[in-house]
């Protein structure tokens, strides 16, 4: 209690008596009411809360984890479940866009390189099995061989019942994992030394690589142009037409942005509607490059195939991705806020897009070697 009223000579602040407790622990019971009549506290019990989480001697039960997490959801859909954007919100209706095993899958291989926490983690806990096989000079490798182990391989070990959690689960996964290793050599990299990625990817399997994903992922284009550019690669906006398929209410399945009244679909949308087209043509004319709107596969694939410098491929397949961005961006306005976009104002917004694009790369050794054609972008 010195100490404490020194510190409030000092300061000038005064413990709170209604608002303090003082937890006592190992103290007999005349002990504690001698010290609780000292400091004028009052006595405090377990669990307690500090900044809003519990706070106990003890391991937490697990029925005090989930009040914690339930919490936390509650407080997340409460207080931001406005600021969701209209993906967001079919998010937490359960429409996926995508299968989540695709967008794990690397972007050289036609997904988002989101990493999946399960595969991750198994590939993290690979780890832990490589240090075993190669006996790495460490105290709880040493320990796993003197206790559990002893003369025995780690593919021919079986874990006692009563042995720990942990040596339990990495014996469960070593399975999974035998075909990475040949006669105890880690075969996934040159040197024989361990990766996470490497082992990430083997779970994933071999998937065939996309040779699209280049000019689809692309840094000529704005983050938001290659993702839409990405979703409409794979078929997965919710177009009118697809929203019917995932028996989704619509009351209007018509295209929007065209006096056609036929079906929106993926197709349609953006390759045969009259808007897309009038901006196509305008993006033709710009470049002086005569590229036709046969779907988006067909006219990437076809800049693949031209015998043009990278950074132009580039530009060009930037270009597509602004295109289908601002038409799709043209439909969400029209069909949700009722605002007609019209081509000219798409036009003008790609053409500045694109020019601050080429102006922030353009001094990149590629864009050097594709000179000629970033000038006519800028000045025309």
């Amino acid at each position: 209690m010195e100490a404490l009223a020194h510190f409030s000579a000092v300061t000038g602040l005064e413990a709170n008596l209604e608002k303090s407790t003082v937890y006592l622990a190992g103290v007999d019971e005349d002990t504690k009411s001698r010290i609780i009549a000292r400091t004028g506290f009052s006595d405090g019990a377990f669990p307690m809360k500090y900044l809003g989480l519990p706070l106990s001697p003890k391991k937490w039960r697990k029925i005090e984890c989930h009040t914690l997490i339930d919490k936390i959801t509650q407080r997340i859909k409460v207080t931001y479940s406005k600021q969701l954007s209209y993906a967001g919100r079919l998010q937490k209706k359960k429409v996926a866009l995508v299968a989540w095993d695709k967008v794990c899958w690397p972007k050289r291989l036609g997904g988002l390189n989101i990493k999946g926490c399960i595969n991750w983690n198994k590939a993290s806990v690979g780890h832990l099995l490589w240090q075993i096989i190669v006996n790495k000079e460490a105290l709880w490798v040493k320990w796993v061989h003197g206790i559990y182990m002893k003369t025995d391989s780690i593919w021919n070990h079986k874990p006692p019942i009563d042995s720990s959690w942990y040596w339990r689960k990495i014996n469960a996964l070593k399975e999974e994992m035998q075909s990475w290793y040949n006669q105890g050599r880690y075969m996934l990299t040159l040197n024989g030394n361990y990766s996470i990625s490497k082992s990430y990817l083997a779970i994933i399997g071999c998937k065939p690589t996309w040779k699209l994903a280049a000019l689809v992922w692309t840094s000529m284009a704005l983050p938001k142009h290659r993702f839409l550019m990405w979703l409409v690669v794979q078929g997965r906006l919710l177009t009118q037409e697809r929203k019917l398929r995932l028996q989704i209410q619509v009351d209007d399945t018509a295209c929007c942005l065209c006096a056609e009244k036929v079906m929106e679909t993926n197709d349609h949308l953006f390759e045969k509607c009259k808007w897309i087209s009038t901006v196509w043509q305008a993006m033709n004319h710009w470049t002086e490059v005569s590229m036709h709107n046969i779907g988006i596969m067909k006219v990437l694939e076809c800049i693949d195939g031209k015998h043009w410098k990278l950074f132009q491929k580039e530009i060009m397949a930037a270009i597509c991705g602004a295109i289908i961005y601002h038409t799709w961006r043209a439909r969400n306005w029209r069909r949700y806020k009722g605002k007609c976009v019209q081509t000219d104002e798409a036009i003008a917004q790609i053409k500045k897009e694109i020019r601050e694009r080429l102006q922030l790369l353009s001094s990149s050794k590629k864009a050097i070697k594709c000179r000629n054609f970033i000038q006519h972008l800028m000045c025309f």
